[in-house]
């Protein structure tokens, strides 16, 4: 696991100019790799990057070269699956010096050029340099596990693991990217391959890019697709198609040369992949567990219970009364490099700050929910999918009665009057717009107050990103066209973003085994009725783990990992958000002070559901609004 860096600029003759650069940039992502860091510079370029070791801890320093030193690589993941690699290319005639999955890439490309990444099963983000053809190859990893930013700008190419490191390059313009900021308020993220600074794009996941003679070509290599294996009739077809790709899955990503962990929630996935682990394993594998001081969101108790019955080495890591540090604030903007909403990353970075002091791997159960239907926003779409049965007509004059509804003061608080006005409105809605809307943080009358164009008032190519679709999409099934959404965007622009970060930023690597390729492939194949039936879900994964696991983890609502932001709002969270939204506004002009005065009313002040918002919703808005101001306040970003 490391963080890589560099900047390509074919045939200057000043390029020790770009060392020093270039060593700034090495320098931002220290935490990435504490271990050890590698460097190459010649007339066309100057890479680096930083090492945390986990696999040939002594002989795996990078960059690695082919026989003839014609090719070398900067890598930042893991290959699982790189000793069977290594070994059919040793058949073909290549000769290695190490066992360093990075030397493997090497190989791979000399032998298979870009078709290498077919052959890749593991979480990556790397540089080939083929110093023969004078082309750069990047890529990443088919889901998003590792990142990979780049700017181009008059034939000079800079890129890095990460956004804070990127811009120490002070070449870069630190300026907003209002189709970003758009999507930021509509989805609560920033889609691939957009990035809140303007011209600095993110490589996006299951792609690859060749730079070469000044010029950027990104091309897709890996397809999300669902395709219903009929075949798959019975409860026991279906476990004995899943349950031994998910024994492989796991088995493949506990390959390392120092100490593995486990988060451990006790929920099902993490519950899952603890179980399977400590089954393959004589020593007592280290599980590590958040308590939160609020029971509401607390599963600590849950997890005890699956360590004990595992017999794993648990520890609890206790997060004490939501006493908001301003610390923690700046720490999420440095290490995201952008504005981020989800809240978890505060128990994350904790967590993870924990674990590395035990461990540098550690598994998490990250995409369990995508792969076999979890999260209850895939009823809530299957919900909207049943109102879209009555009439048009019908749902317009539901909505015009709910909003008199609103208006009545004896339904001011009422949650369940707003949550159907929510779902009338989704109703009404193209399939496209859907998932969008269902992920929304600011609603379309909020985005048309902040004074930003919206896609309402400016044409449907607005939200184009998340309204690209495989040609099959039509044919797919409701819950599969809103797990694809979910795995697409939400997990690559969200969740696997807070988890690379957050790790990192404490030099801990985290593997998520439900991300392997194979086990994706098995579970797109399963009709919904393994997923989700009769309200159950994860129907499938429920069945495969029952022997395995005590009863309490089927008998537990799903929980997620998200800390009450309401709670956390004390003295210096106000002033902070007093500060960032108005006495020291980093761009004033970008928002009419009604709009922020609005979102930060609401954002202190609610503490209870009612008819027009959530608490949740309420308080995060501010929260956003907090990350973007600070954020453009730590980068001194120009609007």
């Amino acid at each position: 696991m490391c963080g890589i860096c560099g900047i390509i600029h074919p045939g200057n003759k000043n390029y020790h100019e770009c060392e020093p650069v270039v060593r700034k940039m090495m320098a931002g992502l220290k935490h990435r790799g504490p271990d050890d860091s590698g460097f190459y510079a010649d007339i066309n370029c100057v890479l680096g990057m930083r090492r945390l070791a986990i696999i040939d801890l002594h002989q795996g320093q990078q960059p690695l070269y082919n026989e003839q030193r014609t090719i070398l690589a900067f890598f930042n993941g893991e290959i699982y699956n790189y000793r069977e690699l290594k070994a059919s290319l040793e058949d073909l005639g290549h000769l290695f010096t190490t066992n360093s999955d990075t030397e493997v890439l090497v190989h791979l490309y000399e032998e298979y050029g870009v078709k290498m990444l077919a052959h890749l099963k593991g979480m990556f983000a790397f540089c080939i340099y083929d110093k023969s053809e004078n082309t750069y190859l990047f890529a990443r990893d088919r889901f998003g596990e590792k990142p990979l930013f780049y700017h181009v700008s008059n034939e000079v190419f800079s890129f890095s693991s990460e956004l804070g490191s990127l811009i120490e390059n002070r070449e870069i313009p630190r300026q907003l990217d209002e189709e970003a900021l758009n999507y930021y308020l509509k989805t609560s993220l920033v889609p691939e391959p957009l990035t809140m600074f303007k011209n600095i794009k993110q490589l996006p996941s299951g792609h690859y890019m060749l730079w070469k003679n000044g010029q950027v070509d990104v091309r897709q290599y890996y397809y999300l697709s669902y395709q219903v294996d009929d075949r798959i009739k019975t409860d026991s077809d279906a476990i004995d198609y899943i349950k031994p790709l998910l024994a492989q899955a796991v088995s493949r990503q506990m390959v390392s040369d120092v100490p593995i962990g486990a988060f451990l929630s006790g929920g099902l996935d993490s519950s899952s992949l603890v179980a399977i682990m400590q089954r393959h394993r004589e020593k007592p594998l280290k599980t590590f567990t958040v308590k939160f001081a609020d029971e509401k969101y607390d599963e600590s108790h849950l997890a005890a219970k699956v360590a004990a019955h595992c017999g794993t080495d648990h520890q609890q890591i206790e997060i004490p009364n939501y006493d908001f540090e301003e610390s923690m604030f700046w720490q999420i903007i440095s290490h995201v490099g952008q504005p981020f909403r989800d809240t978890s990353a505060i128990p994350t970075f904790f967590i993870s700050r924990e674990i590395a002091k035990h461990v540098k791997v550690a598994i998490s159960g990250d995409g369990g929910d995508e792969l076999f239907g979890g999260y209850s926003i895939f009823d809530w779409y299957l919900k909207i999918e049943h109102l879209q049965k009555w009439p048009r007509a019908i749902r317009r004059l539901t909505k015009n009665g709910i909003k008199q509804l609103q208006n009545l003061s004896y339904f001011h608080n009422s949650s369940k009057i707003r949550q159907a006005g929510r779902a009338i409105d989704t109703s009404l809605l193209t399939a496209a717009d859907i998932p969008i809307s269902l992920n929304e943080m600011f609603t379309p009358q909020d985005i048309g107050n902040s004074g930003l164009r919206t896609a309402e008032t400016h044409g449907e190519s607005k939200y184009a990103l998340l309204k690209h679709r495989p040609d099959e999409f039509g044919s797919w099934s409701p819950l599969r066209r809103i797990m694809y959404y979910r795995l697409r965007y939400t997990l690559a622009g969200n969740m696997l973003v807070k988890v690379d970060r957050m790790s990192m930023a404490n030099s801990l690597e985290v593997r998520a085994p439900f991300l392997d390729p194979d086990l994706f492939e098995a579970t797109a194949k399963l009709p919904d009725r393994f997923l989700i039936r009769s309200g159950v879900k994860k129907y499938l994964l429920r069945e495969i783990m029952k022997p395995t696991l005590p009863d309490a983890v089927f008998q537990q609502s799903k929980h997620g990992f998200n800390i009450p932001l309401h709670s956390y709002q004390n003295q210096n969270y106000k002033r902070l958000a007093q500060n960032l939204l108005f006495d020291e506004n980093p761009l004033p002009h970008l928002f009419p002070g009604s709009f922020l005065e609005n979102v930060y009313n609401r954002g202190i002040k609610a503490k209870k559901d009612n008819s027009e918002i959530s608490v949740y919703r309420a308080s995060h808005q501010l929260w956003m609004m907090m990350q973007l101001f600070g954020w453009a306040k730590k980068y001194e970003v120009s609007q």
